[in-house]
Order: C-alpha cells, then sequence, then structure tokens
C-alpha cells in the first residue's frame, strides 16, 4: 500500500532526473544515499540488462510515514478548512506557480 506521494513498485532510473530537473549525477548521488539509508536497492532490469530499477525496500513506506506522517495529517487538517473550490484555486496557483518556475529554469540552463 502506498501513502499519497509516495512511489510504490520498481522504478527505472531513466524516467527519474528530467522529472526531478536533476541531473543524472546528482539522481545517481541521491540514489547512492538512500541505498545506503536502507531504503532501495536497485536490481537488474530483466528484461534489458542494459537498465537498472530502483525497488523500495521493505520497511522503508514505514519509516518514511514515522516521519512524514504527522505532517501529511496537519495538512490534511488545514486542506478540510477550505472549500473544493477554494482548493481548487490553490491547486490552479501552485500549478501556475510551478510552470513560472520551470520556465525560469530553463531559461537559465
Amino acid at each position: 500500500m502506498a501513502a499519497r506521494g509516495l512511489p510504490s513498485g520498481r522504478a527505472s532510473l531513466r524516467r527519474r532526473p528530467g522529472r526531478a530537473q536533476l541531473t543524472t549525477g546528482a539522481v545517481t548521488g541521491v540514489l547512492n544515499r538512500l541505498e545506503k539509508a536502507g531504503y532501495v536497492r536497485r536490481e537488474a532490469d530483466p528484461a534489458d540488462r542494459r537498465r537498472v530499477r530502483v525497488v523500495m525496500e521493505e520497511g522503508a513506506q514505514e519509516r518514511i510515514l514515522q516521519v512524514y506522517g504527522p505532517f501529511y495529517e496537519r495538512i490534511g487538517t488545514l486542506f478540510a478548512d477550505y472549500t473544493p473550490d477554494e482548493v481548487a484555486v490553490l491547486a490552479d496557483w501552485f500549478t501556475r506557480a510551478r510552470a513560472l518556475m520551470k520556465e525560469s529554469l530553463d531559461e537559465l540552463r
């Protein structure tokens, strides 16, 4: 069972860097730290030996939720104070702000 916002299953390394706006080297560094801390492991893709998949370790999600669970609960309580229409405005603002940030980052590259 995956918590909202937490990935489950396997992920290809190839898809992560661009999505996170990180270089492949930066993603490798992050994965090295996550692997060392026991959150993930790399495994060969049985269909393509050139690919590596990242798998969340057993118990990692529970460890993550121990840290972030109280925050998730507080955010849920905060959102409960807003109407669906107000949440839609907030979602729109964050979506548009993210697009502007991406545009600015792209200009810097």
